[in-house]
């Protein structure tokens, strides 16, 4: 079984954390609550607004950009909250 930095290196690679073009956010963004799964700290790139989310312990959940929640989604680490 792999440490938690593995882990974290693993969803940063799925996540794509390579700058993405700013979108500008505008009145009508859709925004998605997600939850953070786990307790270590992350901060992911969102891939389709470029915005930078920092989860942890403390604030598991974050409203998100929807393009952005849609690929943080397919992650085990991260599920919607309605």
């Amino acid at each position: 079984m792999g440490c938690c930095g593995q882990g974290r290196a693993a969803l940063r690679q799925a996540m794509n954390p390579s700058p993405a073009p700013r979108a500008a956010a505008g009145p009508a963004e859709r925004r998605v609550l997600v939850h953070y799964r786990a307790n270590a700290p992350v901060a992911v790139r969102g891939v389709a607004s470029g915005r930078l989310y920092e989860f942890d312990a403390t604030h598991p959940t974050l409203y998100v950009n929807e393009g952005d929640a849609a690929a943080l989604l397919r992650s085990r680490w991260f599920e919607r909250q309605d």
